[in-house]
């Protein structure tokens, strides 16, 4: 346009090279930022599999759930309406909020245990796997909430939420807190002789 003279100062001549300095960088940077706009966040799950099995309460006989990143969804329930082995496919949204929500309870290193041993209650079984890697904890569903325990109970219910079919075959799961312990037999019960005095 203008062509630039000896007449010009020095600072309009070092301020138009600003300009023109500028105009490239704030090129680079709306280029840069659109990019980033365009790319979807996507969550990097580490996580290939995950099974949790409930156990306890006198009216509850317990329920197991498995869920890997192949996004197959399985459940044993041994409860009146919800009895019997069930499987499914869940979403990748379903299977990256529950890595997200394992992640956020840290479950790499929070305790495998909280040490609460009471009757009538139910306990949870969590096994995770993960490169090559696995970690069971076990908590107790009691009255006390924190993360850990509202991520179980959520997972505990997905299948509620979830459409599953009733197969005939059984599941095999890694858990082992769905299977409550035998019953004894009564008629196998035998008591000492009273003692004379």
């Amino acid at each position: 346009m203008f062509g630039i003279t000896s007449n010009y100062p020095k600072t309009f001549i070092l301020f138009r090279k600003e300009l023109e300095y500028m105009k490239y960088v704030l090129t680079l940077v709306c280029f840069v930022l659109f990019l980033s706009c365009t790319k979807p966040n996507r969550q990097i799950n580490e996580i290939t599999k995950v099974e949790l099995a409930r156990i306890g309460a006198w009216s509850d006989r317990g329920a197991a759930i498995s869920v890997d990143d192949s996004l197959i969804y399985k459940y044993f329930g041994d409860y009146n309406v919800d009895r019997g082995y069930f499987t499914g496919k869940v979403s990748k949204q379903f299977w990256d909020t529950l890595n997200r929500k394992l992640e956020q309870i840290r479950f790499k290193t929070i305790p495998v245990t909280d040490n609460v041993h009471t009757a009538d209650l139910n306990y949870f079984e969590l096994i995770i796997h993960w490169s090559n890697k696995k970690r069971r904890i076990i908590r107790v569903w009691n009255w006390k909430r924190d993360s850990v325990l509202n991520t179980l109970i959520w997972l505990n219910y997905s299948y509620k939420r979830l459409k599953l079919r009733q197969i005939n075959d059984s599941i095999k799961f890694e858990t082992t807190f769905q299977n409550p312990p035998p019953r004894p037999q009564i008629d196998q019960i035998k008591f000492p002789p009273p003692l004379k005095q």
